[in-house]
């Protein structure tokens, strides 16, 4: 039976969900459950069923990942995995699952659906099930980067597994005829003053451009400045997300930074199309792309060749990036002992070192096991492919604090829409930037008193 709590954490994801469906065009958490030990594995053969929405290569990958979990657990522990369209549709799914009882066993949820399932409580946490079963997973092997994203007041919360990174995608040609030292492009005052460089030395080129009708760049840019998007402290203390802050100074200054190469034509401005982004920069139309390390596997396929990854440039000597990606669940209401602990066994496989090194090869995520790095087959793989390691090198080196953690709130899907909303005018010319930040704070404070309200906060 379903909580009165859990029902308004329903509500309050359906509202969610359907505003990012459009935008797209297609505290503690609740409740807990003990996580089993050891034991729980009594001999009985077991099947758990696996939510996940990685389409494409990554998708591939994984499925090649969990059949070599079956084959090697083939006399007690089968998984079955199950495409459930991209990640909107998997969390609408499951919303709906949670409804009906019918939950699977691990869920894979993207990074923007970690506040829903902390306040959920319909999960057993990783920390949990790594503490009662110490022979697997070892938590501290994961990237403090990624750890620090899914945890809140120190507890992981849930196993990241597919992990990208902002870049700084670079012509390099481009850069030499324009005289630009990569060695400048390390911050945004940088990078500002290289693109406009580069559009006045090539008039016929741009010197930026972004996926701006994406709102995790908006969120880039806050964690540059070393700024929580979300106040208080991104929702990582004590007290929950009550507002969204765009007015810090450091965190102004970059938005205003990167607003001007819009406004004053020297960016590409991609609209609502951020694969025109990507088209722009491997025709060399672009000099600089901003963009998920994802791109490299698009970039490699269009045959360009002669660019660099740089790691995101910094407003702020406490800023970073923020990563990007999904992380796995364990489920817990309605699922046995036996089934919980099955989980946690195809989630430890998924994380070691072996099976995250063939899944970041075969999809271009990074790898979140940091002792994947020991690997003498990962460091010729690295050797041969410098964006990969570019990567790597900054997840490694990425500080983990609250402004590189995200704002921890269900209503995340909608302040990114709100956000993308109001940004999109200012970025256009079309609105001061000033007005557009307070249309996108009043947005946020709307979508976050809704959130709130709807699960009792």
């Amino acid at each position: 039976m379903l909580t009165n709590v859990r029902r308004r954490l329903l509500a309050a994801a359906a509202l969610s969900l359907l505003t990012v469906t459009a935008a797209c065009g297609g505290g503690g958490a609740t409740e807990s459950t003990p996580a089993p030990g050891p034991s729980a594995l009594t001999g009985a053969p077991v099947t758990i069923s696996f939510w996940h929405g990685l389409g494409g290569a990554a998708g591939k990958a994984l499925q090649e990942e969990v059949d070599r979990f079956n084959a090697s657990n083939a006399d007690h522990i089968t998984a079955a995995a199950v495409f459930q369209g991209n990640y909107v549709d998997t969390l609408a799914k499951y919303t709906a699952a949670v409804r009906d009882g019918s939950t699977p066993d691990v869920l894979m949820a993207n990074d923007v659906s970690t506040g829903f399932l902390h306040d959920a409580g319909q999960t057993v946490s990783a920390a949990e099930m790594a503490a009662a079963n110490p022979a697997d997973l070892h938590l501290d092997d994961l990237r403090p980067a990624a750890r620090g994203y899914y945890s809140v007041d120190g507890k992981l919360l849930s196993v990241p597994f597919n992990t990208s990174m902002p870049m700084l995608y670079v012509n390099d040609a481009l850069l030499t005829r324009a005289g630009v030292d990569k060695a400048s492009l390390s911050t945004i005052d940088g990078l500002v003053a290289s693109a406009r460089q580069l559009h006045t030395a090539l008039p016929d080129v741009y010197g930026f451009t972004n996926p701006l009708a994406d709102g995790w760049w908006y969120e880039q840019l806050t964690a540059a400045a070393g700024t929580p998007y979300c106040t208080p402290d991104n929702g990582r203390g004590a007290r929950k997300v009550e507002a969204l802050s765009l007015n810090a100074p450091a965190q102004h200054a970059a938005l205003a930074a990167i607003t001007s190469l819009y406004t004053d034509g020297v960016a590409l401005n991609p609209g609502g199309n951020n694969e025109a982004s990507m088209s722009a920069f491997t025709s060399g139309k672009v000099a600089m792309m901003l963009s998920s390390s994802g791109g490299i596997g698009t970039i490699n396929a269009s045959g360009m060749t002669g660019y660099s990854a740089l790691p995101l440039p910094l407003a702020a000597a406490t800023g970073g990036p923020l990563l990007g990606g999904a992380s796995l669940w364990v489920d817990g209401p309605g699922h046995d002992p036996a089934h919980q602990l099955a989980a946690w066994k195809l989630l430890t496989f998924l994380d070691s070192p072996q099976a995250q090194e063939r899944f970041s090869h075969a999809s271009g995520f990074a790898p979140v096991n940091a002792k994947v790095d020991d690997s003498p087959t990962q460091q010729a793989y690295l050797a041969r492919n410098p964006a990969q390691a570019a990567v790597i090198d900054q997840f490694t080196k990425a500080p983990a604090n609250s402004a590189t953690a995200g704002c921890l709130s269900g209503a995340l899907p909608t302040i990114r829409a709100g956000v993308v909303a109001a940004m999109d005018g200012a970025f256009a010319g079309r609105t001061p930037l000033d007005t557009a930040i307070t249309q996108a704070q009043d947005a946020a404070a709307t979508a976050i008193k809704n959130y709130n309200e709807q699960v009792g906060r």
